[in-house]
This record gives structure tokens, C-alpha cells and sequence, in this order.
């Protein structure tokens, strides 16, 4: 059962898709080349060109025939596109961005943090962290200072 209802599932998204890009992609192609792939005199026109000895010489053309190539590659890759998507998260998408907006201008709850400590405690404690984090200083090195130190008091 769960197969049939996503291959229904799948068939109206391949239909609602098609229509759509045939619409969309039909007046793309009146608007650029005054070409519309859906009608037969358009067609026909193009083979009276191409029988008659019809020369694709401008750039325009080349663009008309890789535009028409790559239609149904176009469409397949926009099927597969619309298939992924989560149509009923979409829908209820506008519904929950509104209940979002809603509950943020009517919420008048205010949420109070308190300490449990004072500040005085937590200051102690985070003392005590950071010295303890600190390494000790060895005693060679404390010997070398001081004898910097001293030479440095001798030399002036």
C-alpha cells in the first residue's frame, strides 16, 4: 500500500512538474527566439530551414539548439529536484512562521536567573580554578632571575 501511494505520490508531482516547465519553459523560448516547442508550425518551420539547405551561422542559433538539447536533461534533473521536496512542511510553513510571530509579540513571561551562590563565593571559586591551572614556578628558574637581577644592580 505505502508503494501505490508514493507512485501516486510521485505521478502528480511529475505531472504538476511538467506543466510547469513546459509553461515556463515555453515562454522562455517565444520570448528569446520567438520558437514555441509546443506547436507544430514552429516545427515545421524549422524543417522547411533544414531540408531548404539552412545554415546555423549566428550564435543565436547555436543557443537555440543546445537550449532544445538540454530540455529534456533540464527536466529531468527539476523532476528529481521536486520529488525531494517535503510538500506538506511547505504548506503548513507560512502557518507556523505566523504562530512564531504571534506567540513572540503576546508571550509577557519573563524568565528570572538567579544566583544560588554570591558573587563574592563564585569569585573565590573561580580564583581557586585558575590558580590551580597555573604551573609553579621551579626553583632554577627563580635562581636565574635573581641572578640577573643582582648583575644587572652591580653593572650600574
Amino acid at each position: 500500500m505505502r508503494k501505490i501511494l508514493r507512485l501516486i505520490r510521485a505521478l502528480i508531482i511529475a505531472c504538476g512538474w511538467t506543466f510547469l516547465f513546459v509553461y515556463l519553459f515555453q515562454a522562455l523560448f517565444v520570448l528569446i527566439w520567438n520558437f514555441d516547442f509546443t506547436s507544430d508550425t514552429s516545427w515545421a518551420i524549422m524543417r522547411e530551414y533544414w531540408n531548404h539547405g539552412g545554415i546555423i551561422k549566428s550564435t543565436l542559433d547555436i543557443a537555440l539548439f543546445a537550449a532544445l538539447a538540454l530540455l529534456p536533461i533540464l527536466w529531468y534533473i527539476g523532476l528529481r529536484k521536486a520529488l525531494k521536496v517535503d510538500y506538506l512542511q511547505l504548506i503548513i510553513s507560512p502557518f507556523n512562521r505566523f504562530r512564531r510571530i504571534a506567540a513572540n509579540k503576546t508571550s509577557t513571561e519573563r524568565i528570572v536567573i538567579r544566583n544560588i551562590k554570591s558573587g563574592e563565593q563564585r569569585a573565590d571559586e573561580i580564583k581557586d580554578e585558575l590558580s590551580s591551572l597555573k604551573p609553579e614556578k621551579t626553583q632554577s628558574a627563580q635562581f636565574i632571575r635573581t641572578e640577573i637581577r643582582e648583575k644587572r644592580s652591580d653593572d650600574k
